[in-house]
């Protein structure tokens, strides 16, 4: 999946892609009182709102039915056996949910002020002329591995009020998307915005879609509960474009441990044959890994996966698939 979103859409000034991305909201607590954890697959920024895609490896056949109450109920194939499984469109909705609570939170530091013609209509409206996430589209796509079938049954078709979800093959998600966006373009330049409903209501400029991608990336969490290091962040400039790489990475995490004794009591170091880390109680090397946790690109077989030192950051960038994720940060 990341692969074909970065074919489609690396050369697109106004879309960053994020994946991978797990937040964590003490503001949404679990039912135990913990902070509150949401996971994403990938997660697309875009000019007019969000993409979350949920992924599903299936090989085999997956059925949709109606659950007559306007829901939808999902079973998988093993076989001639019928299993039920969780309905993705309901995790994904959980997902977006969760998402446009986080970030109206922090709508002060991301999104600027609604337009002067438009900022005494929203102070009475909604008390505040501060622009906010509340109406962003956050829109759904589950997408089923390439090698898997989905049957919609009992004339089951996904939601498409306000905006149209998508239960797609994979390879097709790109194109569905690149569609989506397409009507939020046309429905922000016409001037008969009842004929496309809600698409191009809502948008950000140049600027908040880099920041917004970037402050998301941020706030990554690994499944340890420990902030990645953070990338260098710079503050937007009106007039900066962002560059022709924009996927995001967060990945899977480094579980940095000495492979010989297993303790996390790390140096990192550099040779002649790359950056490794030196355990403080064996004193023995381990390398850092160069393997994409995006494409999976393999940086020992083919070059295109290298770690760079930024200061006190070390970053893995693929070549393969455009993506620089943060490692190891220098304590």
């Amino acid at each position: 999946m990341a692969f074909y979103l970065h074919r489609s859409f690396s050369d697109d000034p106004d879309i960053f892609v994020l994946h991978n991305l797990r937040l964590e909201d003490p503001a949404q607590p679990e039912h135990h009182g913990s902070p509150g954890v949401c996971q994403i697959d990938h997660l697309l920024v875009h000019r007019f709102g969000f993409f979350i895609i949920e992924c599903k490896s299936v090989t085999g056949e997956v059925r949709v039915r109606p659950d007559n109450s306007g829901g939808d109920e999902w079973t998988r194939m093993h076989g001639r056996k019928e299993t039920g499984m969780p309905s993705p469109i309901q995790q994904a909705q959980r997902q977006a949910s969760f998402l446009r609570i986080f970030l109206q939170s922090h709508r002060q530091n991301l999104l600027g002020r609604q337009s002067l013609g438009l900022r005494t209509i929203a102070k009475v409206v909604h008390g505040s002329d501060q622009r906010g996430f509340k109406s962003a589209p956050i829109q759904l796509v589950i997408a089923v591995s390439d090698k898997g079938k989905i049957k919609r049954l009992g004339g089951w078709e996904p939601s498409h009020n306000p905006f149209q979800i998508y239960v797609t093959k994979a390879d097709l998600v790109s194109d569905k998307i690149s569609k989506e966006v397409e009507r939020h373009r046309k429905g922000a330049k016409s001037t008969n915005k009842k004929a496309h409903g809600e698409y191009g209501m809502w948008s950000m400029d140049e600027t908040e879609i880099e920041h917004v991608a970037r402050f998301l990336a941020e706030q990554h969490l690994d499944f340890s509960g420990a902030p990645k290091p953070r990338p260098k962040q710079t503050a937007p400039k009106r007039n900066r474009r962002p560059s022709r790489e924009k996927a995001i990475g967060t990945g899977h995490p480094v579980k940095a441990a000495c492979k010989h004794c297993g303790s996390i009591d790390l140096t990192a170091r550099s040779g002649p044959y790359g950056y490794f880390w030196r355990c403080s109680s064996c004193e023995k090397n381990t390398a850092m890994p160069v393997v994409c946790s995006t494409c999976r690109a393999n940086g020992k077989r083919n070059k295109k996966v290298r770690i760079r030192k930024e200061k006190g950051s070390y970053l893995r960038d693929c070549e393969a698939c455009g993506t620089s994720e943060p490692i190891w940060t220098e304590r």
